[in-house]
């Protein structure tokens, strides 16, 4: 795709990505939260009896349980796409240094198994979630253990974003300097 394209992917992505949030996630999780927990205590509940609890506090606030599992995928893909443009036009930029553009390249792979793995817990909740009286308690584990490898992948995830943006703007501001200089 060109730089535009990729540039007009990014600022859709960015729109749903911050809308979403704003939207979406901040009036559904205050519905969830009056129930005495979030989304985010069942994500941290250890045991079955943790979850259990937390799953009959949800009964009256399922639908948006529900519906913040929707709000989540969408937030997932539309991240995905602001995250795979930005660093796709980093790479347009940085390419013709073989060692600069491995900064945005590795960004990728972070996206994609950052995105993988947040999809993964959402899957793991939702089949606890529709399931409470008979979900397998294998579940309880695969969800922590994926949110904990999740919340490792972003943590070097949006500092490698920020790195491919800076690299970009050092080496767009740097091009601007030279063609300033060859014309004087």
């Amino acid at each position: 795709m060109s730089p535009r394209a990729h540039g007009v992917v990014a600022l859709v992505s960015f729109c749903v990505f911050v809308g979403t949030i704003v939207f979406g996630f901040v009036p559904v999780t205050r519905d969830i939260e009056t129930s005495g927990y979030s989304t985010a205590d069942l994500q941290e509940a250890t045991t079955r009896s943790e979850v259990d609890t937390i799953l009959r506090a949800f009964e009256p606030v399922m639908e948006s349980v529900v519906l913040l599992s929707a709000l989540d995928y969408l937030f997932i893909v539309a991240g995905f796409f602001l995250f795979f443009s930005l660093h796709s036009l980093a790479m347009k930029r940085l390419s013709p240094d073989e060692r600069l553009v491995l900064v945005p390249k590795v960004g990728m792979v972070l996206t994609v198994c950052s995105r993988l793995l947040d999809s993964l817990e959402n899957l793991w909740v939702i089949l606890i979630y529709t399931d409470p009286d008979g979900y397998p308690t294998v579940l309880i584990g695969l969800m922590n253990a994926t949110q904990s490898a999740k919340w490792a992948v972003v943590a070097v995830e949006y500092p490698v974003l920020g790195l491919s943006m800076v690299l970009l703007f050092l080496v767009r501001f740097t091009a601007l300097l030279d063609s300033g200089a060859s014309r004087t």
